[in-house]
């Protein structure tokens, strides 16, 4: 990631981090849909591949484009999970804002290890 992403990205963990229990909840569905864009962008890594029989430019074109957005979604969508899963971890202990943090908690955790699972059918 370079010079604006990257700044975009921090304050997007910094703001999972200063957001209230039930606002939480929200950032772990956001995450799941830069994830679920992860997928969505590795898939179009097959079809590239696919498209390389009929137009070799324009499949090499979409391969470097679809790997590229790959990585940058599945490496931020995931870490952005892995960051919520402990910030949630660390929210529970507020006693007013508990049921948020740990709705946030189990859906960060379970999407991350879903999305662990995912991975390691598709590469195999």
């Amino acid at each position: 990631m370079k010079g604006a992403a990257l700044f975009n990205f921090i304050r997007h963990i910094a703001n999972m981090g200063a957001a209230s229990g039930k606002k939480r909840v929200l950032y772990a569905f956001g995450n799941i849909v830069i994830m679920a864009l992860g997928v969505f962008f590795a898939v179009c890594v097959k079809w590239s591949f696919a498209m390389l029989s009929e137009t070799f430019i324009g499949g090499v074109f979409c391969i470097i484009l679809s790997v590229a957005l790959t990585v940058f979604t599945f490496l931020q969508g995931f870490v952005a999970q892995f960051a919520l899963v402990v910030i949630a971890g660390i929210g529970i202990a507020n006693p007013e804002e508990r049921g948020g943090n740990v709705a946030a908690f189990v859906i960060a955790l379970l999407t991350s290890v879903g999305l662990v699972a995912a991975a390691v059918v598709f590469l195999l």
